[in-house]
């Protein structure tokens, strides 16, 4: 049987949001053997993904000199090295590579290495014509308005597959935390993950209002352990700076400090994680912890909001009215601090001005998102969407499952 190459070479959030139409495409055919293309800093999440059988690792530098050379004129060595690292890659050619980026070199490879290509172009890597479900993203992107069905859930269309019936998780890490950090989540509770940073600098929480959100929340939890998590170790460093000194000894900050599997392992030890959309905080849902998102600057709760049921979401109110030129520039004047402090602790839903609060729920059409103080239903958009865009599929049938 040939196999099937998933190809997403794009940051560790996208990589998350591809989960759900990988364990789709397994689901959709048990005997499949199926492989993962992805960047070789990612290779360690690829491997704790349910359905994955073998991670091929991208090296996405190389690549990027490559083509640099090559628009300066040196071709013929980098030709031959480029043709040796394909040959490396897969020592087999695939019956069928899902190609979950529209940039042109996730086309490439996925051109390269398999007979047939399936994802944002129709007519192969040189063609025009977008898929369906592609334009649909491309849209969304573009206008940031009518977003319905979750990226994650896209990304199942784009494969020709309905969502899993259930949001799937990552495989537990077995990695082993060092004795500096083996002590998170053994005394005190609850333990929170907070995420100090954003993969754009636009999305950042600033430190000012992080000081205030762990003072509130270790005032109103005494036993309460806070762990600032992230790659943002200046950042990290200026939180602390701005904390009272009694509180040091609650806080453990491991920013910078730890590989992807030593993060897995963290998160799945806290009880909860706060942060803006960023992709750790997309692997703390895969990991199966409760998230509390805040989202402004260009994130957009239904369009990748964190997957699965039961996460809470805090959107800037301006960020869903104002255009997309101008949602980058929008900066919230409060912020949801007691809001998702009472949230988090007793349950209890605040209003806080300039932000709406969104819970992720889960049905047959994948993930979303319903105002918390409303009583509204699945929008009835996601189905027509889904009839519209994969019309082969009819209750209960998955599409493409030969």
């Amino acid at each position: 049987m040939a196999r099937t190459l998933v190809v997403q070479l794009a940051r560790l959030g996208d990589l998350i949001q591809t989960i759900p139409a990988i364990t789709a495409l397994k689901m959709a055919d048990q005997t499949r053997e199926l492989d993962l293309l992805c960047p070789s800093a990612l290779a360690p999440i690829g491997r704790l993904i349910p359905g994955v059988d073998r991670v091929l690792e991208w090296d996405g530098a190389v690549w990027r000199r490559w083509a640099d050379d090559a628009s300066a004129g040196v071709l013929p060595t980098h030709l031959e090295q480029a043709e040796k690292q394909l040959e490396a890659l897969a020592t087999h050619r695939y019956g069928t590579a899902y190609v979950l980026n529209q940039h042109c070199r996730a086309l490439l490879a996925g051109s390269l290495l398999a007979d047939e290509v399936k994802g944002p172009l129709l007519d192969g890597p040189l063609g025009t014509t977008m898929a369906p479900w592609a334009s649909y993203v491309r849209d969304v992107a573009h206008t940031g308005r009518g977003c319905r069905v979750h990226l994650a859930d896209a990304f199942c269309g784009l494969c020709g597959v309905l969502p899993p019936g259930r949001p799937p998780v990552l495989k537990k890490s077995s990695c082993r935390l060092p004795p500096t950090l083996d002590q998170i989540g053994r005394r005190g509770e609850p333990w929170i993950g907070l995420l100090v940073g954003a993969g754009a600098a636009e999305r950042l929480v600033p430190t000012e209002i992080w000081k205030t959100w762990v003072v509130r929340f270790l005032e109103s939890a005494p036993a309460g352990r806070i762990v600032l998590l992230g790659e943002e170790r200046e950042r990290g460093r200026r939180i602390q700076d701005l904390l009272p000194s009694s509180l040091l000894g609650r806080i453990w900050d491991i920013t910078g400090r730890t590989s992807l599997l030593e993060l897995v392992s963290v998160l799945g030890r806290c009880h909860a994680v706060i942060g803006s959309d960023t992709g750790p905080l997309h692997l703390a849902a895969a990991v199966g912890v409760k998230v509390f998102g805040w989202y402004f600057a260009r994130a957009r709760v239904h369009e990748t909001g964190p997957y699965g049921p039961g996460h809470l979401v805090w959107q800037a109110v301006e960020e869903m009215e104002a255009d997309k030129a101008e949602r980058s520039n929008v900066r919230p004047a409060r912020w949801p601090i007691e809001a998702s402090i009472a949230a988090m602790l007793e349950g209890e839903m605040k209003k806080t001005a300039g932000w709406s609060v969104w819970m992720s729920r889960y049905d047959r059409w994948g993930a979303y998102y319903t105002e918390v103080s409303g009583r509204f239903g699945p929008p009835s958009e996601r189905e027509r969407l889904w009839r519209e865009l994969s019309p082969s599929i009819t209750e209960g049938s998955v599409v493409g499952a030969a």
